[in-house]
């Protein structure tokens, strides 16, 4: 990357929904230039995918819930991350380094959504120890699993 390239990523970031002929404006090159340019970064992978951030309190939540939890031992980190994918509103799931060897990010609707899904997440078997801690942050990122979700909560009568 080159420092055209560098500039047109900065702007990227500061509004991912800039149009091309305002970043070759502000980078000095013409739009198709920035088109290609942003293509490149996109077949080298430096650019992944663009994303929306949602308030989820305008669609009937109260917060974020972290999770973090310790396996049992014997069981791999990736079967509690699998288990994890599969209950309602946890949206990330990674492997950490610490105290603890996974954690979730939840979207969280109440108080007895957060005891509820504690309860699933600790009952599962390859789960010793989960903790959690809850913001009234409604700021997400929007993702391919969160877009299920929603799609499964506009269902729901």
């Amino acid at each position: 990357m080159d420092e055209t390239d560098w500039e047109i990523l900065q702007l990227l970031i500061k509004n991912p929904q800039e149009r091309f002929s305002t970043i070759a404006k502000k980078a000095g090159v013409s739009p198709k230039t920035v088109q290609k340019r942003v293509q490149n970064m996109k077949e080298e992978r430096v650019i992944l995918h663009s994303a929306i951030i949602i308030d989820l309190s305008k669609l009937g939540y109260e917060g974020q819930a972290t999770i973090r939890i310790t396996n049992t031992p014997g069981y791999d980190k990736a079967t509690t991350i699998d288990a994890l994918k599969e209950i309602p509103n946890i949206f990330i799931t990674t492997e950490i380094i610490g105290d603890f060897d996974v954690m979730a990010i939840a979207a969280v609707k109440d108080y007895p959504s957060i005891v509820n899904m504690v309860n699933t997440i600790r009952e599962l078997p390859s789960v010793e120890k989960a903790e959690v801690d809850f913001v009234t942050d409604t700021q997400f990122p929007a993702t391919t699993n969160f877009n299920k979700q929603l799609a499964s909560d506009k269902n729901e009568p």
